[in-house]
Order: structure tokens, then sequence, then C-alpha cells
């Protein structure tokens, strides 16, 4: 079986850097400590032995949480580029893609992605160049390749109700052709954590 890689892109936990709509709800505190829990339920949740896992950390690999979080695991720890988040992404997926045949990356916003869901967006890529995971709210929690383009995030409107027919478009352009996978949620609000929680 080809290689496989899965990405998922972290912050370092500080408060007042993560999860700042929900802090705007919570304060900056209790929303790190909810970033904590998302990123450590989102790592429980994909580790597979059927592919390889990296955390890409930003602003670097120093963060002593996301360190024990991959010796726990056994994840490598990878550098986030410079950039906006298209420039960041497009960056990672390039750099899975000297090494492996698939990638899928992901977030850590949300709190119901499970290993099949990430085997779905890697069997999505048998046939598509791109998979999306959508949510609710106009964005996607997922985004996975077997072929790149350096314009397939260009002209994107992150974090709007846009952003994934944005994103669409541009790989449309691109002449790339995608599958979405089945819609899921993810948390930005009090509201999203009271769903969560229940």
């Amino acid at each position: 079986m080809p290689r496989r890689i899965l990405q998922i892109f972290a912050k370092a936990p500080v408060p007042g850097q993560v999860k700042t709509r929900l802090a705007a709800d919570i304060g900056e505190e209790q929303a790190c400590e909810v970033y904590q829990s998302l990123l450590l339920n989102t790592v429980k949740n994909t580790v597979g032995s059927c592919w390889e896992t990296e955390l890409w950390c930003a602003p670097d690999r120093s963060d002593p949480f996301l360190q024990a979080l991959g010796q726990r695991y056994s994840i490598a720890l990878e550098p986030q580029s410079h950039g906006n988040i298209g420039e960041r992404m497009l960056f990672a997926l390039q750099q899975g893609q000297h090494k492996a045949g698939k990638v899928v990356l992901i977030g850590t916003d949300c709190p119901v992605i499970t290993s099949a869901y990430i085997t779905a967006a890697f069997n999505a890529l048998d046939a598509s160049d791109v998979v999306f995971g959508p949510v609710e709210d106009g964005g996607y929690i997922l985004v996975g390749c077997r072929n790149t383009h350096l314009s397939m995030f260009d002209d994107v409107r992150w974090s709007s109700a846009t952003t994934l027919s944005d994103n669409i478009s541009a790989i449309s352009h691109c002449d790339l052709g995608y599958e979405l996978l089945p819609m899921l949620w993810d948390l930005d609000t009090a509201k999203d954590l009271l769903r969560w929680q229940a």
C-alpha cells in the first residue's frame, strides 16, 4: 500500500492565542483549556495504524504540551511555515507528497472527527485529486490531496461562510477534481462547547 500521511495543524496552547472566538464568551484561560482538550481529542480519535501521523506546530516545535503529545502518541513534530493559512497548508501538503501518495490535513476544532472519517478521506483520494471535510459554518476541517497545485488556495476568504465554496472555485481553476465527505461541525463558540458537552 502506498504511504499515507495524516497531518494535524496545532498551535502552542497559549491563552489569548488559541480559540479567540470562544475566549470572547468564556475567557482566555478556559478557552485555552478547551483547546488543549480538543487537540488531545483529535489526536486520540485519529491516530491510526493505517497511516503515519504528523503534528504540524505553530509557531514552532518547542512547546512542552505539543512535545509531550508527540512523545505519548509517537507522532513526529514538524514546524508550520510562515504565511496565511492557505500558504501554510500548501507547504505542509507538498512536504507530505514528497513522502506519500496521499496526504490528509486536519485542524483541531472538530470534536466529532474519527479515524473512520480519516479513512473515508483517504479512500476518496482513489478517484479524486482533492477531498474536503465540510462543516456547518461554510468552512471545512479536512483537506486531502493526491495532487496539489500552487494556486489551489488562492483567493479563499478564510474563516468565513464562503471558505469552502471559494476553495472549490480555486481548485476548479487548477483543473483538480474534488469530493466532499459528509458534513460535520466544529467548535468556535460557547454554544458549540455546550453541544460537545451534551
